[in-house]
């Protein structure tokens, strides 16, 4: 491993993978402050000592534009650059005679992004989050805002129970799991004002729905996402099958004889586009000299040509259960390949790792 600073901005950042180092996630070792940020383009491992100074068993709930938002174990939270080590206090969420234990700390805000990176005097960005306890569903997981200066205010959306939210042209644009899209916007106003809502992509609109015709609806769970790629929003669709075995055929979690279960693996991905001005849902067939990075941050487009170590048309996520899933799997079909980046061996990655683009401002 090597230490590292980033002094100034040099050009398009690709994205780093942040984890705790191999030494602390076997001693389980979560106060210590120091980070690991793994570089594809480089292919190396950098460690950033006091990266969470005085935040110890801090949770990160979000990524975006260089910042982290995390909660602090009091679960406040705060913004904080790891690179810089710059950090803004946030206000506090919780009511302050509420006592908070650490599964509802992991698990309350589900997702938390920025409009924008702060600068300046910190009053030109907004903070949106997804909330609601996740062990409750099917409660639904509502939006909140909250300007610098200011307090968090709900949003009250139609449908609720949302799963990504990004922010595009000063838009806050959400995916509500029961089939709409939601646009929030925040230009020229205190409150944001919701502006349209589209129904939800159907599987039925697929071309190639073989591998997911293969189970029955309760076998496999669809986890979504939305990414902003040369100025269009992409909503994705990653299909996981439950319980399955080693040749991905589905298997009874209870029988004695199928000890070789994996709770889930991921199958294929599927792409849409937004059409705005035609409220409507477009099908994707590829992405040409792109790459995504998906996962807890707020979704990544990349150019491929301008960073060639990156395969085009290609999807690099993060899984939250990443022990459950197996090493030996390649998917379901030669056109959907899932591939584990196995760097790091069996190195089980807990707390989820989260991308991050490098900001050193």
């Amino acid at each position: 491993m090597e230490s590292y600073f980033l002094g100034s901005a040099s050009g398009p950042q690709t994205p780093w993978l942040m984890l705790l180092s191999i030494q602390q996630n076997r001693t389980h070792n979560y106060n210590d402050t120091t980070r690991c940020f793994y570089s594809f383009q480089e292919k190396k491992l950098y460690t950033i000592e006091g990266a969470f100074q005085d935040f110890d068993n801090a949770w990160c709930v979000g990524s975006s534009h260089g910042w982290l938002v995390i909660l602090d174990k009091r679960a406040n939270p705060h913004l904080l650059n790891p690179i810089s080590g710059r950090r803004i206090q946030l206000p506090l969420f919780w009511p302050v005679d509420r006592s908070i234990d650490e599964n509802l700390r992991k698990t309350y805000i589900a997702t938390a992004i920025l409009s924008s990176a702060p600068s300046g005097n910190y009053n030109n960005f907004v903070v949106a989050i997804i909330y609601g306890r996740l062990l409750d569903l099917p409660a639904p997981l509502e939006l909140a805002f909250c300007k610098y200066g200011g307090t968090w205010t709900s949003l009250e959306g139609k449908h609720r129970a949302y799963s990504d939210i990004i922010f595009h042209n000063n838009q806050l644009i959400a995916f509500a799991e029961h089939g709409s899209v939601e646009v929030w916007d925040f230009k020229n106003t205190s409150f944001p004002i919701r502006t349209i809502n589209l129904r939800r992509p159907s599987l039925g609109s697929l071309q190639d729905r073989s591998n997911i015709l293969k189970f029955r609806s309760w076998e496999f769970s669809t986890r979504t996402y939305l990414v902003e790629s040369l100025g269009d929003i992409l909503f994705v669709g990653r299909v996981k099958g439950n319980f399955l075995d080693r040749q991905g055929r589905d298997v009874d979690p209870l029988s004695p004889g199928d000890e070789d279960c994996f709770p889930y693996r991921t199958m294929q991905f599927y792409i849409f586009k937004l059409n705005l001005s035609a409220k409507k849902w477009e099908k994707v067939e590829c992405l040409p000299d792109r790459a995504l990075f998906l996962g807890g941050n707020q979704s990544i487009s990349l150019s491929t040509i301008d960073f060639p170590e990156f395969e085009a048309n290609s999807i690099y996520f993060t899984d939250d259960k990443w022990d459950e899933i197996s090493f030996k799997f390649h998917g379901f079909a030669n056109d959907y390949v899932v591939k584990p980046f196995d760097q790091f061996g069996k190195w089980r990655i807990d707390p989820p790792p989260f991308w991050i683009v490098p900001n050193p401002w």
